[in-house]
């Protein structure tokens, strides 16, 4: 294994074997992977073209057959009222620890600046926070489940055969290598949340990936076991396919709201009827959203799987007093939401809120008597069929709302202002009372591309153009001076986010052309002689 700056961080948590596993890993997933992320861009075409998205013809027989259930869940997942999502930082470990969640999702995605310094930190942190997890003889300590990057990353510092390695089998490997034994020794086991996944096949390339990891490193066949953040439109349609192609690993599904309405954009947004108001308009009420999280309730409940609900990103720091109770009362009706939906637990960002958000699960199950257990332990109880309504999951016309100029300059602020802090290694910031990560900076773009694509007319009465645009970027800019963000970042910012808005295509992820700035960055900074 070769990598472009010496020491790679995977050089100092793993050993010869583990790098040799890692070597053969990436090896044997590559092509597979290439051809997956080639079929994304096929369809994108064809979806460009006219086509819509719809259920498959070819898996009907995995649909209707009724007999088949994914495989129980491990003893330590069968409780996940309130799962707290953060960084995989020292700090959120330490609060995640000891506030009371029955889930800690450690993220190495959205939520972490993928540095070599951060990502070596972040693995040791998670093999320490694995120490503590003692399955039923740790009671009140999280259950730990780590987020890796999803497939369409790559990871610039560790190179085999001279090609960037998957940032997904390097953090699989890292991840199982480090922690995976103990957890397994502590009646426990190695958890994933997978990201961003858009098909079936998908699916299959991580169960083939876990389980020639899990025989590489001498771990439990089928030890590794995984929930599925339901994040993207094409997803939606290959709900059971996808639980079927993992259905011995599997163990919840969570809704992302908010990365699916960027999915949304990033599929149909050329289409102009299908252009979005405001985003802090419209709320999972409406029927493209409620459309949405039903079926992964229902389906969850056919197949025997937990239905996680998503995050809600307002944060609840500071002293109790107006704006709090606000934050606390609107977290509490969007989680009395998801319980009467269904759900069985559901996602927050902030430590603060996870009492807030178990209360209405906790409510629910005591009314009706049952809690997630139960519901999972009636396998044999018959499901009716999960009927997908295409038109439903695609319905944007009745979005309340309009696009605004309030709505144009708020997208711009928080995507320059997260983009530069993410540039200077902050994954996670805080924006008008909301938790951003770097999905804010993708929904943002897309929705300011789709407007400048189609002129979209603000209800203010001007509309959207390069020249609008550039004159809100230098007030924006100037905000941000004024503010301290280093220059040099700043500039890398404005040109990654107006690029993006004004190209003819929108590119898939920013995420991606953003690394590639970190990268030239970091190299810059080792380049740089000593003072």
């Amino acid at each position: 294994m070769k990598t472009p700056s010496s020491p790679s961080f995977v050089t100092r948590l793993l050993d010869d074997d583990h790098l040799a596993a890692l070597e053969e890993l990436e090896r044997a997933t590559r092509e597979e992977r290439t051809t997956l992320l080639q079929a994304r861009k096929d369809l994108a075409r064809r979806v460009r073209a006219g086509e819509d998205l719809d259920l498959l013809p070819d898996t009907r027989e995995v649909r209707e057959d009724v007999s088949w259930r994914v495989a129980p869940p491990p003893a330590d997942l069968t409780y996940r009222l309130v799962e707290l999502a953060t960084p995989a930082t020292a700090e959120a470990a330490k609060s995640a620890l000891s506030v009371g969640a029955d889930v800690w999702v450690a993220d190495l995605e959205d939520m972490l600046v993928p540095t070599p310094a951060r990502l070596l930190a972040a693995h040791q942190v998670i093999e320490e926070t694995a120490a503590t997890r003692t399955g039923d003889a740790a009671p009140g300590v999280p259950t730990l489940m780590v987020r890796p990057r999803g497939l369409h990353l790559p990871e610039a510092h560790v190179l085999v055969d001279g090609i960037p390695a998957s940032a997904s089998v390097v953090d699989v490997v890292c991840f199982l290598a480090r922690s995976g034994r103990r957890l397994v020794d502590n009646d426990s086991g190695p958890y994933l949340y997978l990201p961003k996944l858009e098909s079936w096949q998908e699916a299959r390339w991580w169960d083939h990936l876990l389980t020639r990891a899990e025989e590489l490193l001498g771990l439990p066949a089928g030890c590794t076991r995984v929930s599925i953040l339901v994040e993207t439109v094409q997803a939606a349609y290959q709900l059971e396919e996808i639980l079927h192609a993992v259905r011995d690993r599997v163990t919840g599904l969570t809704a992302g709201r908010w990365d699916y309405v960027f999915s949304h954009l990033r599929t149909y947004g050329h289409r102009p009827e299908h252009a979005l108001p405001d985003v802090d308009a419209f709320t999972m009420n409406t029927r493209f959203l409620r459309t949405y999280t039903e079926l992964i309730v229902r389906t969850c409940h056919r197949r025997g799987v937990q239905a996680i609900g998503g995050p809600i990103s307002l944060s609840a720091s500071g002293p109790f007093d107006e704006s709090v109770a606000m934050t606390h009362a609107r977290v509490h009706r969007d989680k009395a939401r998801e319980a009467s939906q269904g759900f069985d637990g559901a996602w927050t960002l902030h430590p603060a809120l996870v009492p807030v958000v178990r209360a209405p699960f906790e409510a629910r199950d005591e009314r009706v008597g049952t809690g997630a257990e139960d519901r999972l332990q009636d396998r044999d109880a018959p499901r009716p069929e999960v009927v997908v309504d295409p038109l439903a999951l695609r319905d944007v016309s009745s979005l309340p709302g309009t696009a605004t100029l309030t709505g144009m300059r708020t997208a711009l602020r928080s995507s320059l202002t997260y983009l530069t802090g993410w540039l200077a290694g902050e994954g996670t910031v805080t924006i008008a009372g909301h938790i951003e990560d770097f999905g804010t900076v993708e929904l943002s773009r897309m929705q300011l591309w789709q407007w400048m694509a189609h002129s979209e007319r603000f209800a203010e009465g001007p509309t959207m153009s390069t020249r609008l645009l550039d004159r809100m970027l230098e007030d924006e800019i100037a905000l941000l001076r004024r503010r301290g963000a280093r220059e040099e970042l700043l500039a890398h910012a404005v040109r990654l986010l107006r690029d993006s808005v004004v190209a003819e295509e929108a590119p898939p992820f920013l995420s991606v052309l953003a690394y590639e700035v970190l990268v030239s960055l970091d190299d810059a900074t080792e380049g740089a002689p000593a003072a």
